[in-house]
């Protein structure tokens, strides 16, 4: 069986921002809308960077397993449950669901919960110079004979030394550490490294042009910068239409940006054809590009011969 994207919720409510809070009420949406059980998760991955009070120790991921219920007790019968934090910047949930699939694909697990987002340490909604959202998402994974899988991560990086994203000046902050966060903002643009990941990731997926603007594949692009979908697309060959980002008024939610633009697209309707769904992630340091198949490739080819048929015969397919 291939892994498969169960639900997928995000939250960005106003009365708190807790980071923490936020990604366990995300995750309990999930697990709603999934109508599957805490007792069912067999794992928990963070992926969020900026969180309350700069905490280090313990892992996010436990913070957030306790506030949810998950596995806490060790009981005959019940699944225990393997939590822990994966942060790589923009690109963590890409690769925090490569991590997951490896449980999923060998059984030990049947459920993934993976979190990400971010806040300002001070847990101030809006602090000048902090550039992302706060807010959280969720996603649920797992396994199932009616899912094509995800594909290779692909992924590009700066060559060099890459400057520190953010950090905390403790010369200067004096006592007020836990609460202060300089965040540098970067000239670079990302779209060269995003683009060469999507590049490498279209070629190990067979895809070309047409893919895209016949609505057999969509990609997620949900970096902030200004015309950066649409630059992509033309950098890329792609129709504008089969770029999805993240809705305008989100802003910019970072490291929980994928599944923004996720259900952004979905909700669109522009989900509804594809067979090959492309997740990117991308930074000024680093860009990710991960394949998803929402239904297996015998599936989707059959649709796709299907489809050319009624094409042919003049009949529109609904």
């Amino acid at each position: 069986m291939a892994s498969t994207i169960v639900a997928a919720a995000t939250n960005t409510d106003l009365d708190t921002a807790s980071y923490f809070e936020l990604a366990a009420r995300a995750a309990r949406s999930c697990l709603e809308r999934a109508d599957v059980g805490v007792d069912e998760i067999g794992m928990l991955v963070n992926a969020g960077v900026f969180r309350d009070n700069n905490i280090s120790e313990p892992a996010v991921s436990a913070l957030i397993q306790k506030r949810i219920g998950l596995g806490l007790e060790y009981q005959p019968g019940r699944v225990p449950v393997f939590s822990f934090d994966l942060m790589n910047g923009a690109t963590g949930l890409l690769h925090a669901i490569t991590a997951a699939e490896c449980f999923l694909a060998t059984g030990e697990v049947e459920y993934a919960l993976l979190v990400a987002g971010d806040t300002h340490p001070s847990m101030q909604r809006y602090i000048a110079g902090f550039p992302y959202t706060t807010g959280a998402a969720a996603l649920l994974l797992g396994s199932s004979p009616a899912a094509g899988g995800f594909g290779c991560l692909h992924t590009s990086e700066t060559t060099g030394t890459a400057d520190p994203l953010a950090w905390v000046a403790l010369g200067e902050v004096g006592a007020n550490g836990r609460s202060a966060m300089r965040v540098r903002h970067s000239n670079e643009d990302p779209i060269e490294l995003a683009a060469a990941a999507v590049r490498d990731c279209v070629t190990e997926e067979g895809l070309d042009g047409d893919d895209f603007a016949e609505g057999r594949a969509v990609l997620l692009a949900p970096a902030p910068a200004l015309g950066f979908r649409a630059r992509l697309a033309e950098m890329l060959g792609l129709t504008p239409e089969s770029v999805v980002g993240v809705a305008s008024a989100v802003g910019d939610p970072y490291t929980a940006a994928p599944v923004h633009a996720y259900l952004n697209a979905r909700d669109s309707g522009v989900l509804d054809t594809a067979d090959t769904v492309l997740f990117l992630a991308a930074d000024d340091a680093s860009a990710a590009c991960l394949a998803y198949h929402p239904q297996p490739p015998a599936v989707a080819a059959v649709r796709a011969v299907t489809a050319t048929g009624y094409e042919r015969l003049g009949i529109g397919l609904r």
